[in-house]
């Protein structure tokens, strides 16, 4: 099936990650989805996207309410193929001032949203009988750092809940893998780090630089394509060399 017939619903795509996955999967001929707790108008400005067919729209993963808006404004709009959880809920704060109130925002965007939009594109996907979810999740999950104890517990969940679906929902033709990036340099977090933390990171890896968002999208374009088609259940490490699984 050609590109150009199957749409692709991506949360989070106005950050670095997501805007080069919406770029790169524009260019290939698919139909865009985008949409993020901002918005996302700014992204189809961008070269590789004019001329594609895109829908946007705002939604906070956090509120049930808003996902649940746009979940009905998506089954009145179109069909999704191929779904990527790329949205991400991230702060940084020390383990003794954490509440369960911060716990809850980091689980709601990155395991409740997966779970209901996962839940809610796959029983189109099963009539079809062919669809791809990627979930990108973190090399952090496997190579912790301080104050980041909501931010892998979400995405540690993600991978759970990646293997899970890929069991129960392969005899639908939907395949369900992950995506593993380290830090990511990009203009919306660049500057929120200190230098130190970057440099940290480089030297953890195996290839002495950070990582890009480009970097990702050629992992996610191959993991939703039909020479993926006997794969599922997997994390794929695009890290530098960080993690080893």
């Amino acid at each position: 099936m050609k590109n150009s017939s199957r749409t692709v619903l991506l949360t989070g795509a106005a950050g670095g990650i997501g805007r080069s996955i919406a770029k790169r999967l524009a260019t290939d001929g698919y139909k865009l989805v985008l949409t993020d707790i901002v918005s996302c108008d700014d992204v189809i400005e961008e070269e590789g996207l004019r001329g594609a067919v895109v829908h946007t729209a705002r939604c906070d993963l956090s509120s049930s309410a808003d996902v649940n808006a746009f979940l009905d404004d998506m089954n009145q709009r179109t069909q999704v193929d191929i779904l990527i959880n790329n949205a991400a809920h991230m702060a940084l704060m020390p383990f003794d001032d954490m509440t369960v109130d911060h716990l809850q925002i980091f689980l709601r965007v990155d395991i409740e949203a997966a779970f209901l939009l996962s839940q809610f594109v796959s029983k189109g996907m099963r009539e079809r009988g062919w669809g791809r979810i990627v979930n990108v999740v973190s090399s952090s999950a496997w190579a912790p750092s301080p104050y980041m104890v909501g931010y892998i517990t979400a995405k540690m969940g993600l991978v759970g809940l990646t293997r899970a679906l890929a069991v129960e929902l392969a005899p639908g033709g939907i395949s369900v893998n992950a995506i593993t990036p380290s830090l990511t340099r990009h203009a919306g977090i660049a500057d929120k780090l200190p230098e130190v933390v970057w440099e940290t990171d480089r030297n953890r890896q195996a290839i002495k630089r950070t990582g890009v968002p480009e970097d990702m999208v050629g992992a996610v374009a191959f993991m939703i394509s039909d020479d993926a088609a006997f794969m599922t259940g997997q994390t794929m490490v695009v890290d530098g060399g960080m993690v080893f699984l």
